[in-house]
């Protein structure tokens, strides 16, 4: 039974794994791409041997030209190819329902604000918003990149990364809500009374938009 507060001023919603469940360089794992030999070599160097530099790639640390770069140089790729395959695929990425795009229209017309709240990297301002005109379905977006912390950092008891945007909007933590496909481990958020929803697949995020507009 999906519960929330109708009364919330504004929604943030997670973009990795609940809004969206599309990868970085997805085509590459395409038997027929011409460089699909290069989707190994990637997802081996970044996302296992060097996990450890996607953090500071998501608080802006480092950039994606930095990250192709140094990915490229390691592995005698071709640093150009690395790049505009990443470009292409972050240009590329879907929401996970055809619905949504609907359901957070109507709710934008019940004067909430839908907002995209995400950990992200820098590719996400530069190639995602602007592929897939996001600025004409969410009223914002907080990344993390941008900020220089990530959704569950927390200082003083509270959340840097929510603060500017509820000030410059007046909202208070208990006027708010997160749909995300992770939870708040410190106990800050229930705290303050800023309540997330967990997000385990896209029937979940589906039901939680519907029951906005109930």
């Amino acid at each position: 039974m999906v519960q929330t507060d109708k009364k919330i001023k504004a929604l943030f919603i997670d973009w990795n794994k609940t809004l969206s469940q599309s990868l970085f360089w997805s085509q590459l794992a395409e038997q027929n791409h011409p460089y699909h030999h290069y989707y190994q070599i990637i997802n081996s160097w970044l996302f296992e041997k060097n996990s450890q530099l996607l953090e500071p790639w998501m608080r802006g640390s480092l950039t994606a030209e930095w990250i192709c770069q140094k990915l490229a140089a390691e592995n005698d790729l071709e640093w150009t190819v690395v790049f505009e395959t990443l470009k292409e695929s972050c240009a590329q990425m879907s929401l996970c329902s055809l619905e949504i795009i609907d359901l957070i229209k109507k709710i934008r017309q019940r004067n909430i604000k839908v907002v995209v709240a995400t950990d992200n990297m820098d590719t996400f301002r530069r190639f995602t918003i602007n592929g897939l005109s996001l600025e004409n379905i969410f009223d914002d977006f907080l990344i993390s990149c941008e900020l220089k912390m990530l959704k569950y950092d927390t200082k003083n008891q509270r959340i840097p990364f929510f603060e500017p945007f509820l000030k410059n909007n007046k909202l208070s933590y208990n006027e708010v809500e997160l749909l995300d496909d992770s939870i708040d481990k410190s106990g800050i958020y229930e705290k303050l009374g800023f309540k997330i929803n967990l997000v385990e697949n896209s029937d979940d995020l589906i039901r939680y938009l519907h029951s906005y507009l109930d």
